[in-house]
């Protein structure tokens, strides 16, 4: 899979940096409400002069707010504003040194934002304003990187943020604080290229309360007691503008501590022959549709920690493609630290996943052969999978072991058993894996043989293909039983003029001599075959298996 989290943590690798932000609207909030009182005395110009003031004394004076009108009924505790705006001072911005430079600006414009149910009175005695719900309507919200700075708020400790946004109130509480229809667009300052897209998102808090003890209960996310969100899509595109991901449906419920979104996909925008024309050397393209996404007994307080627990998640009808061009040429990149266990490792926040769960999913693995420049593929319909202990915790108690049960249909046709155990851990990446294929026409596997390897199966039956292989970094090596009848091959060679792959016959001759026809020949022990790959560091996991079976299985069927 791509490193997707580098990208994750860098659009989020400073998350007080919105706290800047949170502290404006809160305080756009209290100092509307706490005007409310002070209507009849003090009149609308006040207000808008208040609201500025305390907008410009939480930024620095780095941002500015305007509004077009408001209605404010004091008696009832009601007020509405339009076509609010809030934006950065750009003179303002150049004119800081670069240790005060925010690493994040914003832009906000909402066109209505309406506030009922203020208690008046209690505002005016305690200094608490409490309100029964607080409704903005489609915001349109920019968040500017500037990838220059820290962010001004990076030294408040996380439990005096409350007290930031308090100011001089001793309460803020509110029962639902709502927003709907939301566009959030985060870009890059220099180029003003847009990173990241949320479309009609709605977001729901209920029982929200900030003062010294609602900060002290862990049981709260965003100061509320229930936080529901739902993002129609969420979409952003790859630094290279080779890939274009999006998120669609997604919905955020903390009380059944649930996430799930219809579709997680990686479209790729170009198609394989102009990819492979891209790229200096060789790479995969990756085409990849996740549906049905279910994360079950997420602990939601751990995410703004920097930590992600699930008790599951469950992926449904799923597709993965990967693509690649062996006719390009080789990069020569190490891939070491590359296998499933050292990727999960290498996550930067802490991850613990109990359980994976794969349905009905289809996984298929095309290249250009480098020997016959024919494409080929290796197919895994209807796969069904459970992984268990997906993490990079290390402490005491964890079990050590990632392990994963798959079973597929090899070439749609062919069931395919397969049991994974990747040590969590361990320095030279080891892992071991078990599998057993069934019966099956040999020929069926002339598809994938015929265009990568130049063999063709003339005729042939498998009985029984099982193995039980361990690796680490460096190699892979185990026992192959390779039970077949009546087996009979041709060597293939392309033919220069008209490109076609034909039978070279005394190649083919040879190679039959040199192959039994039968394993176990008639009154003759089952040969077993043993393997012992040295990697190719260069290569990826999938080509070290792939390369290891097949030693084992020329093991067992090639005369010595």
């Amino acid at each position: 899979m791509l490193p997707l989290h580098k990208k994750v943590k860098k659009a989020t690798s400073t998350p007080k940096g919105k706290i800047i932000f949170s502290a404006i609207l809160l305080s756009i909030a209290g100092a509307i409400a706490l005007s409310v009182i002070y209507w009849n005395t003090i009149k609308k110009t006040f207000i808008r002069e208040k609201v500025s003031a305390a907008v410009q004394d939480k930024s620095d004076r780095l941002y500015s707010i305007h509004y077009d009108d408001m209605e404010l009924n004091e008696v009832d505790g009601f007020l509405f504003i339009k076509n609010l705006s809030l934006n950065y001072d750009t003179a303002k911005y150049k004119a800081l040194q670069n240790k005060d430079i925010p690493g994040t600006l914003f832009r906000l414009t909402v066109p209505s934002i309406k506030v009922t149910g203020v208690q008046t009175p209690q505002a005016l005695l305690t200094k608490e304003i409490i309100g029964r719900k607080v409704e903005i309507k489609e915001p349109v919200i920019d968040i500017i990187y500037t990838r220059k700075g820290d962010d001004s708020t990076k030294g408040i400790p996380a439990n005096e943020v409350y007290r930031q946004i308090l100011g001089n109130l001793q309460l803020i509480k509110v029962d639902t604080f709502l927003v709907t229809g939301a566009k959030i667009i985060t870009r890059d300052l220099t180029t003003g290229e847009q990173k990241l897209l949320l479309m009609d998102t709605h977001l729901e808090l209920r029982d929200v309360a900030i003062d010294s003890v609602s900060n002290k209960d862990t049981s709260r996310l965003l100061f509320s007691k229930h936080l529901l969100v739902n993002c129609s899509k969420l979409s952003w595109t790859s630094r290279d503008k080779l890939y274009r991901y999006s998120l669609d449906s997604i919905i955020l419920n903390s009380d059944d501590h649930h996430i799930s979104t219809k579709s997680f996909k990686i479209i790729p925008q170009l198609d394989e022959i102009k990819f492979a024309q891209r790229k200096v050397y060789q790479a995969d393209r990756y085409d990849i549709a996740l549906h049905d996404i279910e994360i079950e007994k997420i602990n939601f307080p751990d995410l703004l920690k920097e930590k992600i627990y699930a008790e599951s998640i469950t992926i449904r009808n799923s597709s993965i493609k990967i693509y690649r061009d062996m006719t390009r040429k080789p990069d020569g990149k190490s891939r070491i630290g590359t296998y499933p266990q050292q990727r999960v490792a290498q996550i930067p926040v802490s991850v613990t996943v109990e359980k994976l769960i794969l349905k009905n999913s289809y996984v298929e693995y095309k290249e250009r052969g480098r020997l016959m420049q024919k494409i080929g593929k290796v197919i895994f319909a209807d796969l069904n999978g459970t992984f268990l202990n997906i993490t990079n915790e290390k402490s005491a108690g964890k079990q050590d072991v990632l392990t994963a049960d798959i079973n597929a249909n090899f070439l749609h046709r062919y069931p395919v058993k397969t049991t994974w155990n990747f040590y969590l851990n361990n320095r030279r990446g080891r892992f071991d894996v078990a599998g057993q294929l069934g019966s099956l026409d040999a020929t069926g596997l002339n598809q994938l043989l015929e265009p990568l390897g130049g063999v063709k199966i003339n005729k042939g039956r498998i009985n029984q293909l099982s193995f039980h292989l361990k690796a680490d970094n460096y190699s892979m090596k185990g026992p192959v039983k390779f039970l077949y009848n009546g087996l009979k091959v041709s060597v293939l060679k392309k033919d220069e003029e008209t490109k076609e792959l034909k039978k070279n016959k005394l190649v083919s001759m040879g190679a039959n001599m040199l192959i039994y026809d039968d394993n176990p020949t008639k009154n003759k022990p089952v040969r077993i075959g043993e393997a012992d790959f040295k990697r190719d560091t260069t290569r990826s996991m999938f080509h070290m298996c792939w390369k290891t079976l097949m030693e084992g299985i020329k093991s067992s069927a090639i005369k010595n």
